[in-house]
C-alpha cells in the first residue's frame, strides 16, 4: 500500500496517500493550515482510513502483494505459501469491509505462525499507521527490515511512518536510504516531497512532487500535496490546476476541496468557492 504518502497516498492518497491528516474543514475565509509540523499527527477520519487501506483510493500500493510460488513447489510448501496468500487476501478484504479489528488479528495470527513474515509485518505496520498507531506501525516495519534489510517498499513505508510522529530528521534519513537504493522510486520520491511539505520546504517539495506527478500522472497524494505547497508559495493558478487533479484521484479528500474553495476566494471566485467548501464540510461529516 501506498502512503498517502503513507504511500506512506494519498497518493495515498496517497503515496505515500501518498499518508494525510485530516479533520472539520475550517469556515470559508480562514486562514490557511499550518504545515505539518507536530509531534503527533492526527487519525484520519474512520470512512477515509479504511479506503486508503483497502486500496479503493487511487495511487495506493503500500499493501505488499498476495504471496506467489512456483507451481512445481513442494506440496508442503506450496500449501502452506497458499493459505497465507489466501489469509493476507482474507485480511485485505476484512479491512475493505471496514472490519479493522478482524484484519488485525488475521495478520497476527500469520506472524505468530511465522514471525518473519515479511509481507504480513509491512500490511501490518501499514494498517496501524494509516489508523493513527504510528509507534505499533514503525515496530512492524523495524521487525521486516531485519528479514529485509534493503527492502525500498518498507523503508518507505518506515520513513512515512517517521514523519507521521515528527521525526523528520529520521524519516528524512531512512528515506534517503530507500532512494539510494532505487533512485526512480516514485513513492520513495512522494514521501520525501511530503516530508519537505510538513518541514514547511515547500519550493523544495514541489520541485520533488513535480517529479513525481509527471512520472506518475495518477499519483493522488502527489498532486494534493504538490497543490498545497503551490498556495503556500503564492501561485495560485498552478496551485488551482494541481488540486482540480488531486480532487478527481482523491474525491473523498475533504482538504483538496477546502484548499480549492481558498483559492478560488483568492480569485474573487465566491460561488465556485462556497461549493468547494460545502462539499470539504461534507466530506468531512461522512
Amino acid at each position: 500500500m501506498e502512503r498517502d504518502p503513507r504511500t506512506r497516498d494519498e497518493g495515498d492518497e496517497e503515496a505515500r496517500e501518498a499518508r494525510e491528516d485530516e479533520g472539520p474543514a475550517p469556515e470559508a475565509g480562514g486562514d490557511a493550515p499550518a504545515p505539518d509540523a507536530s509531534p503527533r499527527q492526527k487519525a484520519l477520519p474512520r470512512q477515509r482510513r479504511l479506503e486508503v487501506l483497502s486500496g479503493s483510493e487511487e495511487g495506493d500500493d503500500r499493501e505488499a502483494e498476495e504471496t506467489e510460488f512456483p507451481a512445481d513447489a513442494e506440496p508442503g510448501i506450496g500449501e502452506e505459501r497458499q493459505r497465507e496468500a489466501e489469509d493476507l487476501a482474507r485480511a485485505k478484504g476484512l479491512v475493505r469491509e471496514g472490519r479493522v479489528e478482524e484484519a488485525e488479528r488475521v495478520y497476527q495470527e500469520i506472524i505468530r505462525k511465522k514471525p518473519r513474515h515479511v509481507k504480513a509485518r509491512n500490511n501490518l505496520g501499514v494498517l496501524y499507521d494509516e489508523t493513527g498507531a504510528h509507534d505499533r506501525a514503525v515496530e512492524q516495519f523495524e521487525a521486516a527490515l531485519t528479514q529485509e534489510p534493503e527492502n525500498v517498499e518498507v523503508l518507505t513505508n518506515l520513513g512515512s511512518a517517521l514523519a507521521s510522529q515528527g521525526e523528520f530528521e529520521e524519516a528524512e534519513g531512512i528515506l534517503r536510504r530507500a532512494m539510494r537504493l532505487e533512485s526512480e522510486n516514485h513513492e520513495v520520491r512522494a514521501a520525501l516531497g511530503i516530508l519537505s511539505f510538513r518541514r514547511g520546504l515547500y519550493a523544495q517539495s514541489e520541485a520533488e512532487l513535480r517529479w513525481v506527478c509527471k512520472r506518475a500522472p495518477e499519483h493522488g497524494p502527489a498532486h494534493y500535496y504538490r497543490g498545497e505547497a503551490l498556495n503556500r508559495m503564492g501561485k495560485v493558478e498552478e496551485a488551482l490546476e494541481a488540486l482540480k487533479r488531486a480532487s478527481q484521484l482523491q474525491p473523498r479528500n475533504p482538504k483538496v476541496f477546502y484548499t480549492l474553495g481558498m483559492l478560488f476566494d483568492k480569485k474573487h471566485l465566491p460561488d465556485q468557492a462556497a461549493l468547494m467548501y460545502r462539499t470539504a464540510r461534507e466530506l468531512t461529516d461522512r
